[in-house]
């Protein structure tokens, strides 16, 4: 039987509602934003864009990025108990602002903060007349008995990120890094430290230091976890780590009963800037040498039987708030941080006062134990962290949120 013109005119229109009402919620387009950039909470959510072409680690910020939404924040130093943040709190970093993309294979990121400190030096040594002995500059403010500072920080800089694995914290996406953030702890423990609450519960941790490794070396981010170990949770996941601190035990020659003194274990001579690091290529070429024997006045011998006497020069003395031009690098670096450890490749730039910090990695690694995985796409909570030349004492903002353009 043939339907009249209008009955007919109605049945194709539900059909057709019908249809878009079946359709629409399987939309798998890949450019579909399940939440929209509009919709994203200010200073919260940052929105991992969908790419097909990889950016370039190289740490200039290309075209690519134009695309990717901006998250902007700033951080700030907790109020903590203890001995390690003081001297920093209610220090703020006024402008971080990260991006992130993705493609089939990795997670990227860009990073940018104000630092108008570049600081590419971690405890380097220096000479005290007073005592005739050689010292390491502390990673953290040291104070005298009426409370007043008596010697600033000497260390690098350096940037965090803490992520949730397997979901495995309890009450992570209301507090991320507070979860395994424990403070008022004895000071023989530390005062304050990351651990985690309970055995099954894991943290991915992401630490880029800018003198080991950061900025030389692999340029890497050094990747490590956090577990439930007492009281110092963090580690460092499979491989090895690419420094070693360059000091040594030695006896100081003649002394009787024997004295033993720490002093470098390498130095570089002649070199006009000693602060940074010391490169395993220098070792292979023969120009770092090994200190074989020190003074009591503090001269250091070296394997080719030269000396280094620094109460004649005085370039290796402190000189106020600085070490000397010929401060001895506190550090030795190897080629790269290898295994799991090296899962994070990057590239920092610093320049008037910002760096910018671009990385990488595979949404999902070899090391599932210890690495979060990316490949369902579900929105991540996570904390961010700044050391600005600070050795634990960290500027922080937590309850991020990245969330992916699926």
């Amino acid at each position: 039987m043939n339907l009249p013109f209008r009955k007919f005119r109605t049945l194709v229109t539900i059909m057709i509602i019908m249809a878009a009402i079946l359709y629409f919620p399987n939309c798998t387009n890949d450019n579909q934003i399940i939440e929209p950039a509009s919709s994203l909470v200010s200073g919260r959510d940052l929105l991992s864009a969908k790419i097909t072409t990889a950016p370039t680690i190289d740490g200039v910020v290309d075209a690519m990025w134009a695309n990717s939404p901006k998250l902007e924040f700033s951080t700030s130093v907790p109020e903590v108990t203890g001995d390690v943040f003081r001297g920093y709190t209610a220090n703020i970093i006024p402008s971080v602002t990260l991006r992130s993309a993705y493609d089939d294979a990795n997670i990227y990121f860009l990073a940018e903060w104000v630092d108008p400190t570049k600081s590419l030096s971690r405890s380097p040594w220096y000479f005290d007349p007073a005592t005739k002995k050689w010292a390491q500059e502390s990673g953290t403010f040291a104070f005298g008995a009426t409370g007043g500072v008596t010697r600033l920080p000497y260390y690098e800089d350096k940037m965090s990120m803490l992520w949730n694995i397997n979901n495995s914290v309890n009450g992570w996406n209301s507090a991320t890094c507070f979860k395994s953030c424990h403070t008022g702890l004895p000071a023989a423990d530390g005062s304050s430290r990351h651990f985690t609450n309970f055995a099954t519960e894991k943290i991915d941790m992401w630490h880029w230091k800018s003198v080991r490794g950061g900025v030389n070396a692999g340029n890497q981010i050094h990747d490590q976890y956090q577990n439930n170990a007492y009281p110092n949770g963090r580690k460092s996941d499979a491989g090895v780590d690419v420094y070693q601190n360059n000091s040594q035990t030695l006896v100081i020659t003649g002394s009787s009963p024997e004295i033993k003194v720490s002093v470098p274990k390498y130095v570089v001579p002649g070199r006009t800037d000693n602060h940074g690091w010391i490169m395993n290529s220098e070792f292979t070429a023969g120009s770092a040498k090994l200190v074989t024997a020190v003074s009591e006045t503090g001269i250091l011998t070296l394997n080719d039987g030269t000396t280094i006497d620094p109460n004649v020069d005085t370039g290796y003395l402190r000189v106020g708030a600085n070490v000397g031009a010929k401060a001895i690098a506190g550090v030795t670096l190897n080629d790269a941080y290898t295994g799991s450890m090296g899962d994070i490749p990057c590239k920092a730039v610093w320049a008037n006062g910002v760096w910018t910090l671009e990385f990488k990695r595979a949404l999902k690694t070899s090391d599932a134990e210890n690495d979060i995985d990316f490949t369902s796409l579900q929105d991540q909570y996570f904390g961010f962290a700044i050391f600005e030349n600070a050795q634990i004492a960290h500027s922080i903002k937590a309850n991020l949120k990245l969330i992916f353009d699926k």
